[in-house]
């Protein structure tokens, strides 16, 4: 079930360790939403819609049930494409660990298509 996001006001931000492709920044006041108390990616590593990957998919030397079993898992993960919470970082480490459980292509290979 997707959320129409809520955010909360400038009082209630929480504080949370900022983190920008994995490294660690410090602390920053985050923004959540209120009706479902998602915390709100604020870096600039925005997340990317379902349909980037899937171009990607369409790109790589893989079969069409390879691509529809990656296509699935990337479909059922809540909030893959949910550019509220979610950050790209995250989105391509699932990605890749996913074509390469369904595939034999190599973490270099898929890195190159993205």
């Amino acid at each position: 079930m997707t959320c129409n996001h809520k955010i909360c006001g400038s009082i209630q931000k929480v504080w949370l360790p900022f983190e920008n492709r994995g490294l660690m920044k410090g602390l920053k006041s985050h923004p959540y939403c209120v009706l479902c108390g998602t915390v709100k990616n604020i870096s600039s590593d925005r997340a990317k819609p379902l349909g980037y990957y899937m171009n990607i998919l369409s790109n790589l030397p893989i079969t069409k049930v390879q691509i529809r079993l990656v296509a699935k898992d990337m479909e059922e993960l809540e909030g893959f494409d949910d550019a509220f919470s979610m950050s790209s970082f995250i989105q391509e480490q699932f990605f890749i660990n996913t074509v390469k459980k369904y595939s034999g292509l190599s973490e270099h290979m898929i890195r190159g298509a993205l």
